[in-house]
């Protein structure tokens, strides 16, 4: 029979030996990362490089990550509401500000692709024959978002822009809206704070809504981010899917059409 000193020997060992079962998954979230990131960054180093650095630290994995990308990738923290900000929940409005431009016509800023965007932009506007509309402080957002703002303008598109990646492109669509919107003369103002998402606005709406652009060239990101969790309270978000428009040069940032007007 074994002595009580082999059996707690045999104990430990089986203990360490389950920890070590556990190993995999522990470094499941550097080859989770690391996988994502492969496709798109061309100074990624060899992963073994990464353990030899990092260990099983997904966060210092994510920082080598960041740096590949050269200013593209961001390392994002995690909002964790606690249940009583759930409960008391708002939408951020997506105007900014709205009113008449002396000769112009009405000025709507559209600062963010909010859930509400569509009927936001839709009451401001109604049936003013001229609009401008601001998208200077407008960073981008959710893509589905920016599609459903430019349907009020355009009505539906088939195959209106392309998103690429390594080695597939998909096509997508402006979808159909019950609502439109149709002033006689849109213009869109930008500037080097209009970028992602709002430059591909500006851009739709230039080559499907006759729209005319004014103001400066935009931030130039024609890319879709790809959000990999990093842990509980990082992700990463790595520049995957770039968007191409028919007629339209987004990397490096939009050209408009012509300045502002000093007025606005």
């Amino acid at each position: 029979m074994p002595s009580t000193t082999a059996i707690r020997l045999t104990l430990a060992i089986a203990l360490i030996a389950a920890a070590g079962v556990m190993t995999p998954a522990a470094g499941s979230g550097i080859d989770r990362l690391y996988d994502a990131s492969l496709p798109y960054a061309t100074g990624l180093p060899a992963r073994a490089e990464i353990d030899r650095r990092c260990g099983m630290d997904a966060r210092c994995a994510a920082d080598i990550i960041v740096d590949a990308f050269q200013g593209r990738a961001l390392l994002e923290p995690v909002d964790h509401p606690d249940s009583d900000s759930i409960r008391l929940v708002t939408t951020e409005p997506s105007l900014g500000r709205v009113g008449p431009v002396t000769g112009a016509g009405l000025m709507v800023a559209l600062d963010r692709f909010g859930r509400d965007a569509v009927h936001e932009l839709r009451d401001a506007v109604g049936d003013a024959p001229s609009l401008i509309l601001d998208l200077r402080a407008n960073g981008g957002g959710a893509l589905e978002r920016m599609l459903r703002v430019a349907a009020l303008f355009t009505g539906p598109i088939h195959g209106a822009l392309g998103v690429s990646g390594p080695s597939s492109r998909r096509v997508l669509a402006i979808p159909e809206s019950r609502d439109r919107l149709s002033p006689t003369r849109l213009t869109v103002l930008v500037g080097r704070h209009t970028a992602s998402s709002a430059e591909m606005l500006a851009a739709l709406l230039r080559r499907y809504a006759g729209a005319e652009i004014v103001g400066e060239t935009t931030f130039g990101k024609d890319y879709v981010y790809r959000v990999v969790p990093v842990d509980h309270d990082w992700r990463l978000l790595i520049p995957g899917e770039r968007v191409d428009i028919p007629g339209e040069t987004l990397a490096g940032g939009l050209t408009p059409d012509r300045p502002a007007p000093a007025t606005w």
